[in-house]
């Protein structure tokens, strides 16, 4: 991670998350949500809950890895929450 990076992570990691992941998991309407927050904030923490339909926190990390655009990547993940961050 670049020293570009860190202080939004510091800032964002004390933050409650911005999306949350439930029994609908991945949805439509979960993923318009997430491209209007990536346009506004540049970076967000999503919580993958209990009732999401992801049986490891490998398979859920994967399977939101699959579908971000090529704007956008995976910068931390620790267990069920993922930092995610628009390239500039």
């Amino acid at each position: 991670m670049s020293k570009l990076h860190q202080p939004n992570v510091r800032n964002i990691r004390a933050e409650s998350p911005s999306l949350q992941v439930g029994k609908n998991g991945l949805s439509d309407s979960f993923l318009n949500e997430l491209n209007n927050r990536l346009k506004k904030d540049k970076t967000i923490k999503i919580k993958f809950l209990k009732n999401s339909p992801f049986n490891s926190r490998q398979e859920a990390v994967s399977a939101l890895k699959a579908i971000l655009n090529s704007n956008s990547e995976v910068i931390e993940t620790r267990g069920w929450t993922v930092i995610i961050q628009k390239k500039s």
